[in-house]
């Protein structure tokens, strides 16, 4: 049987890719927290973080916003929405390395679109 930590890390990962919609922290606590009231926030918090570091599930730090998460380890974009921050998947694209770094070692590109999703967008399209 597994352990009591090794369970609470199987129920968070399966409710974050279950959840499907680039969550924060606290709303995938709020999820597991109605099925399995005995897994406590800092739990959450902590096991979302770890699985980040161990490149388990993506941490996506967007200005303006908590940090996300993603358990969807495929490669590919992100596009977030200007008006509610609606998250959502995109396909890859091909990103090179610049031809000059300023001096960085470059470990990692993330491409993020800024837009509006639909539903703002048709409530943009009815307030004119």
């Amino acid at each position: 049987m597994a352990d009591r930590n090794t369970m609470q890390k199987e129920i968070i990962h399966h409710t974050l890719c279950e959840m499907g919609n680039h969550p924060t922290a606290a709303m995938v606590y709020d999820r597991v927290h109605l099925s399995h009231p005995t897994i406590s926030r800092s739990t959450v918090y902590r096991v979302l973080a770890r699985m980040a570091e161990e490149g388990k599930i993506l941490r996506l730090e967007l200005a303006g916003g908590d940090s996300r998460y993603d358990g969807e380890m495929t490669p590919h974009c992100h596009i977030r929405c200007r008006l509610c921050g609606t998250v959502a998947d995109l396909p890859p694209v091909e990103a090179g390395l610049p031809a000059d770094s300023a001096g960085f070692l470059v470990e990692d590109c993330a491409v993020v679109y800024r837009g509006l999703c639909p539903d703002c967008r048709r409530g943009a399209e009815r307030a004119c």
